[in-house]
C-alpha cells in the first residue's frame, strides 16, 4: 500500500510548515487512527468552521444562488471521490469503510442540482478553481495511494453526519425549502441512527492496517483535505460577492446566445457570402468589448508578471490541446480537412516546450486552470464529438487571433519579461508560416469553401459568437473580483521555474488575506483570460 504520494505543487498552503510536527502530535494521542486524526486536524478544523463563509451561513446569511455554488462544488468533489472509492472498494486500504449504501452522496446532489438547475444542469455547472485542485487530488491518489482516500472520506462523511445536519436545517429555514426538494444532500436514508453510525465507521476505519509510513501519510492528507475545503470555501466566498444577483445568471450564457440569434440573419444578410466575413460581421460588438475590457489594456500597456504568464501558458495548453486533439480526430471530417494546417498552426508542442522552459521538466503535475478553461475545454471535446463542423468557429478565433494581435502580445510580452532569448516564447512563433497576412488570406479561402447548409451556417455563426460571449461573460465575473483584490498586487509569492515561496501560518491570520494561493490563481487568471480574449485580434 506502499510509495507515498506527494501533494501537487501548485497546492500552496501554511499546511506544509505544520506536517513536521505530526508525528510529534500522533505521539501524544490515542493510537486509534480515527483519534489520531481529530488531534493533528484540530486547528485546521477550527480554522474551516471560522471562514466568513461558514460564520454567515451558521448565521442564516445564505441565498438560492449562493446555494447553487455550493452544491456544484460539492458535486464535483463528492463525484471525483464517489468514483475513486467505487474503482478501489475491494482494495485493502478502502474496504472497512466503504458504504455507498448508507454514504454515497452523488445522486443525492445530482436530484437537488436537478430541482434547482433544471434537467440540463449539467450544461450549467460552474465551480472555482479551488475545486478543481481538490478533484485533481482524489484522482491522483486514488490512482497511485487508494489508503489516502480514508482520510478525504472521514473528513466528508463524517462533517455530513455532523455539523452539515445543522446546516440542512438552516438551509430548509433560510431559504423556505419546506417541501424538502432541494436538501436530498442532508440526508442519510441508509442511516437509522447517525452516532451509532458514526461509531461503526470509526471502527472500521481504526481496523485498517497501516503501517508506520502509511500511518503518517494518512494523517497528512487528512490535513491536506481540511485544507482543500478551505480553499474551496474562501475561493466561494470570493465569487459569492459579485453573485448577488445571480438568480438568473445560471443560463446567462444561454440567453445571450439566444439573443444573439435573433440578429444573426439580419447581419449575415448585409454581408458577403462569404463565411470568414460572416463570421467577422456577427462577432464585431464582442469582439470590441473583449479588446476594451480594462485588463486587456493593461496588458497592451506591459503589466504582465511572470507568476501571470505561466498561468496564461497553462490555461491556453488546456483549450488547444482540446481543440487540436479534436481537430486530429476530425481531421479527414469534410468540414474540417479544408481548415486542417497542422504543420502550420498547432500550438499544443509550442505550449509545452514553453510551459518545460518555465516550470521545470515536471509542468505537467504543475498545471492550474480556472473553471472557465475546463469549461471552454468541455464545449470543444462535445462539437468535436457530436458537430464537427462546429470546430471551423473556434479554429478561426483561436489561430488567426494568434497570427493577428496575438504577434503584438508575444512582442509586449518579451519586452515585459525580459524573455530577451525567445525561450518562453514558443507559442507566439509559427515557423511553418513564412508570411501571416498570405497564410490568412489561404486560411480564409479553405474555411469559406467549407460546404454548408443554411442551417449549419447559421450554427457556425451563433458557435463564433458563443466562442466570445462564454469568455466575456467570465472574464466580467473575474473583473468584478479584482475589485476585491487590488491589494493582492505586488504580493505574489516566487514561483520561477518551479519554484514556489509559502507563506508561514504567521502571515495568514485569515482566510480572507489576498496572498493566498487562490488569489494568487484568480488575479492571473483574470489576465490570462484578458490576452486570451484580446488574441481574437485579426
Amino acid at each position: 500500500m506502499g510509495t507515498k504520494t506527494p501533494p501537487p505543487t501548485t497546492y500552496i498552503t501554511e499546511m506544509e510548515a505544520g506536517m513536521k510536527q505530526i508525528s510529534e502530535k500522533v505521539k501524544a494521542t490515542d493510537s486509534d487512527l480515527s483519534e489520531q486524526i481529530k488531534e493533528v486536524t484540530k486547528d485546521t478544523h477550527v480554522r474551516a468552521e471560522n471562514t466568513e463563509l461558514m460564520l454567515s451561513y451558521q448565521r442564516g446569511h445564505i441565498s438560492l444562488p449562493q446555494y447553487k455554488l455550493l452544491l456544484c462544488s460539492l458535486y464535483e468533489i463528492y463525484r471525483a471521490l464517489e468514483e475513486e472509492l467505487d474503482r478501489n472498494a475491494s482494495h485493502p486500504g478502502v474496504a472497512p469503510i466503504y458504504f455507498p449504501q448508507e454514504l454515497a452522496r452523488r445522486e443525492a446532489l445530482e436530484s437537488d442540482l436537478e430541482f434547482l438547475l433544471g434537467q440540463d444542469w449539467k450544461e450549467k455547472i460552474a465551480v472555482p478553481a479551488a475545486a478543481h485542485k481538490y478533484v485533481q487530488r482524489l484522482r491522483q491518489i486514488g490512482k497511485e495511494n487508494p489508503t489516502l482516500l480514508v482520510a478525504h472520506a472521514y473528513t466528508r462523511y463524517l462533517g455530513d453526519l455532523s455539523g452539515g445536519q445543522v446546516l440542512g436545517r438552516i438551509t430548509q429555514k433560510t431559504l423556505g425549502l419546506s417541501t424538502g426538494e432541494g436538501l436530498s444532500f442532508f440526508m442519510f436514508p441508509g442511516v437509522s441512527s447517525a452516532n451509532r453510525f458514526k461509531q461503526l465507521y470509526r471502527s472500521r476505519m481504526n481496523s485498517v492496517e497501516l503501517t508506520e509510513e502509511e500511518r503518517e501519510q494518512v494523517l497528512e492528507e487528512a490535513v491536506r483535505a481540511f485544507e482543500f475545503n478551505i480553499q474551496v470555501f474562501d475561493d466561494l466566498q470570493k465569487m459569492l460577492m459579485v453573485s448577488q444577483s445571480d438568480n438568473s445568471r445560471d443560463a446567462a450564457h444561454v440567453t445571450g446566445a439566444e439573443t444573439v440569434k435573433n440578429r444573426l440573419m439580419e447581419k449575415v444578410q448585409m454581408t458577403s457570402s462569404d463565411l470568414s466575413e460572416q463570421i467577422k460581421a456577427v462577432t464585431k460588438d464582442t469582439h470590441v468589448r473583449a479588446e476594451n475590457t480594462e485588463l486587456m489594456l493593461s496588458y497592451q500597456r506591459g503589466h504582465i508578471t511572470l507568476p501571470q504568464y505561466k498561468l496564461l501558458l497553462c490555461s491556453l495548453y488546456e483549450i488547444y490541446r482540446a481543440l487540436e486533439e479534436e481537430m486530429d480526430r476530425n481531421s479527414s471530417h469534410p468540414g474540417v480537412a479544408p481548415i486542417y494546417f497542422p504543420q502550420e498552426l498547432a500550438r499544443l508542442e509550442a505550449l509545452e516546450k514553453d510551459l518545460e522552459f518555465l516550470l521545470g521538466n515536471k509542468w505537467r503535475e504543475r498545471i492550474a486552470v480556472p473553471a472557465a478553461t475546463q469549461k471552454y475545454a468541455k464545449r470543444l471535446r462535445q462539437i468535436g464529438k457530436e458537430n464537427p463542423k462546429l470546430l471551423v468557429a473556434h479554429a478561426y478565433t483561436r489561430y488567426l487571433g494568434d497570427l493577428s494581435g496575438g504577434q503584438v502580445l508575444g512582442r509586449i510580452t518579451q519586452k515585459s519579461l525580459g524573455l530577451s532569448d525567445g525561450e518562453g516564447l514558443s507559442f507566439f512563433a509559427f515557423p511553418g508560416v513564412s508570411s501571416a497576412n498570405r497564410f490568412k488570406q489561404l486560411y480564409r479561402s479553405r474555411m469559406n469553401s467549407v460546404e454548408l447548409t443554411e442551417e449549419e451556417r447559421e450554427q457556425v455563426l451563433e458557435e463564433a459568437v458563443r466562442a466570445f460571449e462564454f469568455n466575456i461573460q467570465v472574464f466580467d465575473d473575474l473583473q468584478k473580483m479584482l475589485g476585491v483584490m487590488e491589494e493582492t498586487d505586488g504580493r505574489h509569492s516566487r514561483f520561477a521555474n518551479g519554484d514556489h515561496t509559502v507563506a508561514k501560518a504567521s502571515q495568514l491570520p485569515t482566510l480572507m488575506v489576498s496572498s493566498s494561493p487562490v488569489m494568487r490563481l484568480i488575479f492571473g487568471v483574470c489576465v490570462a483570460l484578458a490576452v486570451a480574449v484580446g488574441m481574437y485580434l485579426r
